[in-house]
């Protein structure tokens, strides 16, 4: 490998380290997503149980364990906290980052590669979820992969046919740990894009049945055994909780998550900006291509449209659902950059404008929302809803400086458009995409630590005071995980360790003839249901939440 490449693998892991690692647990985890996955890891910790995913020690069928197992270790290293919940997604922002220079390279060339490690560590959401605690990270990994070496077996460039069989391997081996990570959407989306594919080139392959019978087969391999394993130890019944919950996801705005049709369009523009912007330009062929640049170009192509129809057609809808797209989206960026920068595409005004308005737009959120919060005075004589006014009453010391940060990006966004317009292509799109990774990098340690409190600080606090204590602890009219993961919740004081439902168990917290004393919190607006129950005692309202306990007989 040449010195050249060697040092700029080094330099890139380097730079995805600082960017990644460092704040991960100065924030709590985030209801519901983060702190569900981190529960089930912290109670394979407790139980010794590591094949079973379980919600308070009940089993939980809606997802595999492939990514909470990664938890689970992390947490073993690093103990039950915040850091070692996100530090997977981490490591594989890190890994990503690495795999996209060598792929770029290998396809393009070295500058190639380095434009694509810029459109995604530069691009918003795509590095804001390597900082997060949630499954998509991973599982998005393992898809891009099977993609990835699905291509290369197809490519007619390969003629090597123990090389293209062992591309073949790789291909189905990566789709099955994305079903084991997040179940059979993994394999959906990977047979989705070779079918696919195979349509548009319908004139010159034959329709490969044997090698889509034998990616069925084998994708399904590692969660079948996990299946067999969980359901011979417990007879759970594993297959029927999960086809349920995923098809409330097709079907029906599973806890309020809906929208409309182009939803993920919308947040996909917005979120992956400045690459979604600039892949626009990418889209038309290209005749200075190889074909073997067009082919992959195009399974990049169908892997944006299958996500985008797939996620679009169900009517949950939730950010990180389409997030699998910011790899076709950062292509088509780098794509893009590269063209203008080292051939003849020539930069349009409509692009640079685009860019302006929508960085700009982001240079308002970053400066506003850190204002608004200042000011919070005069947003309460607004606010009617008495939860919202409890959450906006919260102290938070704020510093004033936070919004030089949307100050900071305006500039950028200035300066990128100025470059552009002069036809200093790449200089443009460097400062556009190193002052978005900034921008995302400075903004969630200095402004996020002080949002959260306002969302879900008081209850969190409330639960970490009862941690290690021998009572028991129920959130009341509203979901949530926080009283699981943030007390430690030990397996004997669990609503499925003492044979209830979590309806019935709350009913005898309330009721019934407990033998340890209860704490509980719930939203102010619900309070007086709650107060009609005996022996219930008001400890203190805080931030739209009241506590309140009641004492064993």
């Amino acid at each position: 490998m040449p010195r050249k490449s060697i040092y700029n693998y080094l330099l890139i892991a380097l730079l995805s380290m600082i960017f990644f690692i460092p704040y991960l647990g100065d924030v709590h985890l985030f209801d519901w997503d983060e702190i569900n996955f981190a529960e089930a890891a912290r109670e394979m910790l407790v139980t010794g149980d590591y094949l079973t995913v379980r919600i308070d020690y009940k089993p939980f069928h809606e997802k595999p364990p492939l990514f909470i197992w990664l938890q689970a270790l992390s947490m073993h290293a690093f103990g039950v906290n915040e850091f070692a919940a996100r530090l997977p997604n981490a490591v594989t922002g890190i890994i990503t980052l690495l795999l996209l220079y060598g792929f770029g390279k290998k396809i393009f060339d070295e500058r190639f590669g380095l434009l694509w490690v810029i459109a995604y560590i530069g691009s918003f959401l795509p590095h804001f979820y390597f900082k997060s605690g949630i499954i998509d990270p991973v599982f998005n990994l393992f898809i891009f992969l099977s993609i990835y070496f699905s291509y290369c077996y197809l490519n007619n460039a390969i003629k090597n046919q123990k090389k293209k069989l062992r591309y073949f391997f790789f291909a189905v081996f990566f789709a099955g740990l994305a079903v084991l990570t997040k179940g059979p959407v993994g394999f959906l989306l990977v047979f989705l894009c070779w079918n696919l594919f195979y349509f548009i080139k319908r004139k010159y392959f034959r329709y490969p049945y044997k090698e889509i019978l034998l990616i069925t087969f084998f994708s399904f391999t590692f969660y079948l055994a996990w299946y067999i394993s969980v359901t011979l130890l417990s007879g759970a019944d594993l297959i029927n909780d999960f086809l349920k919950y995923h098809l409330r996801l097709l079907t029906t705005e599973d806890a309020g998550h809906g929208g409309p049709f182009y939803y993920h369009f919308f947040v996909l523009l917005f979120g992956c900006f400045p690459s979604s912007v600039i892949a626009l330009r990418a889209i038309r062929r290209s005749q200075q291509d190889s074909d073997e640049h067009q082919q992959f170009k195009q399974w990049m192509l169908i892997l944006l449209c299958v996500v985008l129809v797939v996620f679009s057609i169900v009517e949950t809808k939730i950010i990180h659902y389409s997030s699998l797209a910011y790899f076709p989206i950062t292509f088509l960026a780098a794509y893009a950059m590269h063209a203008m920068s080292f051939k003849n595409m020539m930069p349009k005004a409509s692009t640079t404008w685009l860019i302006g308005i929508i960085g700009i737009s982001w240079a308002a959120t970053f400066a506003i929302i850190p204002l608004i919060f200042i000011n919070i005075d005069l947003v309460l004589q607004r606010v009617i809803d008495v939860f919202t006014a409890g959450l906006l009453q919260t102290k938070v010391d704020w510093q004033g400086y936070e919004y030089l940060i949307g100050v900071f990006y305006f500039i950028a966004i200035v300066i990128a458009m100025i470059l552009l317009q002069k036809k200093f292509v790449l200089k443009g799109f460097i400062i556009l995409f190193a002052a978005s990774a900034l921008a995302v990098f400075t903004f969630l340690p200095l402004t996020v630590p002080k949002i959260e409190p306002y969302t879900q600080g008081a209850p969190i606090e409330f639960f970490k005071a009862l941690k290690g204590k021998d009572v028991y602890v129920a959130a009341l009219g509203y979901k949530s995980y926080a009283q699981y993961f943030y007390t430690e919740k030990p397996k004997n004081l669990s609503a499925h360790h003492l044979g209830a439902s979590q309806a019935v168990f709350n009913e005898w917290l309330l009721n019934g003839n407990i033998d340890k004393d209860a704490y509980f919190v719930c939203k102010n607006k619900r309070l007086n249901r709650y107060l009609q129950y005996n022996n219930v005692k008001v400890l203190y309202e805080k931030s739209g939440f009241v506590f309140f306990k009641r004492e064993k007989k």
